[in-house]
């Protein structure tokens, strides 16, 4: 048995109004009449209706118009065009501007009923069209999801073994992402740009991983055309990446984190806020990482001091915005921002020399 729809009937004429309501409340339907479009979409705005017929014309307003009026205010609605001058142009311009169905006058019950039941019958292939693809989009984010983790955590391996072969900067990238994140909770981002920031700090070194070992494990000072090569990994790092479009939101942020406020830093030497945020966050976390690592030639820094250093870099190498979050988060945490107890900082070995370029130059 079908479900009884509620309908709505629209036409200007009493008499057809009259004569449609005692058919299709005849036939058990629940029936509400309209003399304009005015009464019509006060109608719907106090009651929900399935199924809506509409005479072609009335007064000055085409029932057509007037369905797209009702379809803007409830998009589940479905139309039945009714006229009293049928031809095959009119019935072709209807369904195309969204009916269902094109019935003429005059109709008998026979002719409502064959419609009601064709367009339930559409609605209802509708309903299961849309559980269908709402299913199979579930499953497709679900498996995206599944994707992307792998993803990172491949990537995320890959740069890891970066920093084993980088003469012992192990544990530098999870360390920069959770500083930055710190920074970041400081300056009040979301829970989303929490996610992409700590992504995207992960992988800001990943670029690393196309470059020659012989450069990377070098221990003395680098050459003009070594150091080159250096300043290409946020690039390559963005070519890495590019093919998956899980991490394209992270692909700025690489980019540009070595970036200088002050317009000195590379790839781009873009200053200022045209530097994406995530990048000016990372540049902070990374050059307080690498302040406090051991290098070849001189020892760690400790916390007071690397603080000291960053803030007197504020405007230059640094954004401001981002120098006072870290500021902040440095007397929350009693003036040691964070603990080199986090994951990955257990292992100190000196990072190489060529890494000074994450650190104020």
């Amino acid at each position: 048995m079908l479900v009884k729809a509620r309908i709505l009937f629209i036409d200007d004429e009493k008499s057809i109004l009259e004569i449609a309501a005692a058919m299709l409340g005849v036939l058990g339907y629940s029936v509400k009449t309209a003399g304009n479009a005015k009464e019509a979409l006060f109608l719907l705005s106090i009651e929900r209706f399935d199924i809506v017929f509409i005479d072609q014309f009335l007064g000055p307003e085409k029932g057509i118009d007037l369905m797209k009026r009702l379809s803007t205010a409830d998009p589940e609605l479905y139309f039945i065009i009714v006229t009293g001058y049928p031809d095959t142009r009119l019935a072709v311009e209807a369904l195309k501007g969204g009916a269902s169905d094109f019935i003429a006058k005059p109709f008998f019950d026979a002719d409502l009923l064959r419609s009601i039941e064709y367009v339930l019958k559409k609605k209802m292939l509708d309903r299961e069209r849309k559980d269908i693809l709402a299913e199979l989009e579930s499953r497709v984010e679900k498996k995206t999801d599944e994707l992307q983790q792998i993803y990172f955590s491949v990537l995320t391996s890959l740069a890891r073994a970066v920093e084993n072969k980088d003469l012992g900067t192990y544990g530098h990238s999870v360390r920069v992402s959770n500083y930055a994140c710190r920074i970041a909770a400081t300056l009040g981002l979301c829970e989303e740009d929490m996610m992409t920031l700590k992504s995207a700090s992960m992988l800001h070194d990943i670029g690393k991983i196309g470059i020659s070992d012989s450069i990377l494990s070098k221990r003395g000072p680098l050459g003009e055309d070594e150091m080159r090569v250096i300043r290409s990994h946020p690039k390559k790092g963005v070519e890495i990446l590019l093919p998956l479009k899980q991490f394209e939101s992270l692909l700025p942020a690489i980019l540009h984190h070595h970036e200088h406020y002050d317009g000195s830093g590379y790839p781009q030497g873009i200053s200022g806020e045209d530097i994406p945020l995530f990048a000016r966050i990372i540049s902070v976390a990374d050059a307080y990482d690498a302040i406090l690592s051991d290098r070849p030639y001189r020892v760690a820094t400790d916390d007071k001091k690397a603080v000291q250093e960053l803030a007197s870099c504020s405007g230059k190498q640094f954004d401001p915005l981002v120098i006072s979050a870290f500021l902040d988060a440095v007397r929350k945490q009693d003036d040691r921002v964070f603990s080199r107890q986090d994951e990955g900082a257990g292992d100190t070995r000196p990072y190489r020399t060529a890494e000074v370029l994450s650190v104020l130059t």
